[in-house]
């Protein structure tokens, strides 16, 4: 018998509050559905590929899941400021301040693959600038900086 796609993974009653606050704010709805992609996400707190969330949703729901479904349910939560996209990784995070717009930027450990999302109102404002010095127009801007994360630096060789 399948599972409820709701009960995906335990999704701490905060996230879940701050999820369906979110997308009230965008007169959006939150269906089991969309709620169990999230979940899957929350439980990982890591990157993910939409394959890999496929995968993981099968195995819990023990049932195919088209991947244009979650395709469907990435973009939603993409769009509710829930989810990032990381462009270099094709992958999927879990937004770590969901309770407001912002633009975010991600140092991307090469070694072991840690994602840190960050914010800084300085790189915004410079790139900004240098958008508006070009009489550019920016529709969003990711930066996205591969290196080594502390514990991966601290383990190399100077």
């Amino acid at each position: 018998m399948a599972r409820q796609p709701a009960t995906a993974a335990p999704l701490a009653a905060k996230w879940r509050k701050l999820a369906e606050e979110r997308c009230a704010e965008k007169g959006e709805r939150l269906t089991p559905a969309r709620l169990a992609v999230y979940a899957e996400m929350l439980a990982r707190r890591r990157a993910v590929s939409a394959y890999e969330l496929i995968g993981l949703l099968e195995k819990r729901q023990e049932r195919k899941i088209a991947p244009l479904t979650v395709y469907r349910h990435l973009d939603f939560l993409m769009r509710t400021g829930l989810v990032h996209r990381l462009q270099s990784a094709q992958a999927y995070l879990p937004c770590d301040h969901p309770d407001h717009a912002h633009e975010s930027q991600f140092l991307l450990c090469s070694s072991c693959g840690h994602v840190d999302e960050v914010e800084s109102s300085g790189l915004e404002a410079l790139l900004s600038r240098i958008a508006d010095e070009h009489g550019f127009r920016p529709d969003n801007a990711v930066v996205e900086v591969k290196g080594l994360c502390g514990t991966c630096a601290d383990g190399q060789p100077d």
